[in-house]
């Protein structure tokens, strides 16, 4: 899973990250919450070996971001919260090309892309561009794009931003059904509420600090 015990990341002046803790475990979905410029996306760049961190101790899949970056790459998945998608393949397509980028053999990174377009039920869009999809679509190709080298741990930053109440529906059981494969899923949002039905636990982050950490059946019954 993910383990990250004081860390801390300073842009100039600006301490965006000044001292989190969080622990996501294998198996379980966990919920990184807290207001726009609490440190979520900062933290979650440190975990996906994009950013390093000025101070603190972290493990993705038991390995070090810093000091072993290849190896966390092989076994993470990520998905940014504004995510790059070639609009002009189509969907099968970017699968395969990611699918070729991760270094697995042609066979079988094209039964790869086919197993994810139907798990994201999109299989009747496969061939098609993806400029055609709806948002709520996108969002599943990109989490698939993060599925494609089958990783022990899953870093999503804002997921279920700007999804219709049916996406979210159709997030949530592809969350939990990853979860139930015991991958370690880490998702972010500003709001609870949008990750409350489907996390097990919750961190609470605010201006770059762990403020709080509870299992969800044992949250406070004012937060």
């Amino acid at each position: 899973g993910v383990v990250a015990t004081g860390v801390r990341r300073s842009f100039g002046p600006v301490q965006a990250v000044r001292g989190i803790d969080l622990t996501a475990r294998p198996g379980e979905v966990t919920a990184l919450v807290g207001p726009n410029g609490a440190g979520k996306t900062t933290l979650l760049l440190v975990l996906a070996t994009l950013l390093v961190p000025d101070a603190g101790a972290v493990t993705v899949a038991g390995f070090d971001p810093v000091t072993q970056p290849d190896e966390v790459r092989a076994r993470m998945g990520w998905s940014p919260d504004v995510f790059g998608l070639y609009d002009n393949l189509t969907c099968r397509e970017y699968l395969e090309f990611v699918a070729a980028a991760m270094r697995l053999p042609r066979p079988t990174g094209e039964a790869r892309a086919r197993e994810l377009l139907a798990l994201a039920r999109l299989e009747d869009q496969s061939d098609q561009p993806v400029h055609t999809l709806s948002r709520g679509q996108k969002q599943r190709l990109g989490l698939m794009r993060a599925l494609v080298h089958d990783p022990a741990v899953l870093l999503l930053d804002e997921p279920a931003s700007g999804l219709d109440p049916r996406s979210r529906v159709e997030l949530r059981a592809l969350l939990r059904d990853l979860a139930g494969q015991g991958k370690a899923v880490l998702v972010s949002s500003h709001l609870l509420a949008d990750l409350e039905e489907l996390s097990d636990r919750v961190v609470f982050v605010d201006r770059g600090l762990t403020v709080g950490e509870h299992a969800i059946d044992a949250l406070p019954a004012n937060t």
